[in-house]
């Protein structure tokens, strides 16, 4: 990722210009780290950006309420074409 693009996201997020320039300034002197760039959005009272918590989107664990044994039926079309009049 670009440092313009580490930017543009902090921006369509919401961040403050003052706090973009600071967290910047902390990649500059330690690099890019996604988690520490995240802990200091958060410590500055904005959400997460660059790290995704996986935990929070545990899509399995509605599986068997909407597993059913019954398909729906499936029209299938011939792959050639039929002119009618």
């Amino acid at each position: 990722m670009k440092v313009s693009d580490l930017v543009l996201e902090m921006e369509r997020s919401g961040v403050d210009a003052a706090d973009i320039a600071d967290i910047m300034t902390l990649c500059e002197s330690k690099g890019f780290d996604s988690e520490m760039m995240d802990d200091e959005l958060l410590k500055r009272g904005y959400d997460k950006i660059f790290s995704v918590d996986y935990d929070d989107y545990d899509e399995y664990d509605d599986y068997d309420e909407w597993q059913d044994d019954t398909y729906m039926s499936v029209e299938k079309f011939s792959h050639k074409h039929h002119y009618t009049d």
